[in-house]
């Protein structure tokens, strides 16, 4: 009777097999991440992830604030939590940024 043998080959493991691939700190850039403007001063730009389009912080805006009042309007918020969250946003955009040193 013969008998067969096979070898088998180790195959490499996810973590050997991911060493050839760039880790996000491998890619640094000299941009800052977030716009150097305050929102709501019409000068900063957004950019929209999926896209890379470039939009005008004047047009994130008014799509902020009309996606809100147009949640109010349709009853999917009730409208003293909507002024809550309201009050929230302009409150949190117009606070001087402090340092926590």
């Amino acid at each position: 009777m013969a008998t067969t043998t096979t070898t088998r080959t180790k195959s490499p493991t996810r973590s050997a097999a991911r060493s050839h691939e760039p880790r996000p700190a491998d890619f640094t850039t000299d941009k800052p991440s977030t716009p150097d403007v305050s929102p709501d001063s019409g000068d900063g730009r957004y950019v929209i992830p999926l896209i890379h389009t470039s939009v005008p912080s004047k047009v994130v805006n008014l799509g902020f604030w009309g996606a809100l009042l147009g949640t109010v309007a349709v009853g999917a918020v009730d409208p003293p939590l909507g002024l809550l969250i309201g009050a929230g946003v302009v409150i949190a955009r117009h606070r001087p940024a402090t340092n926590p040193s």
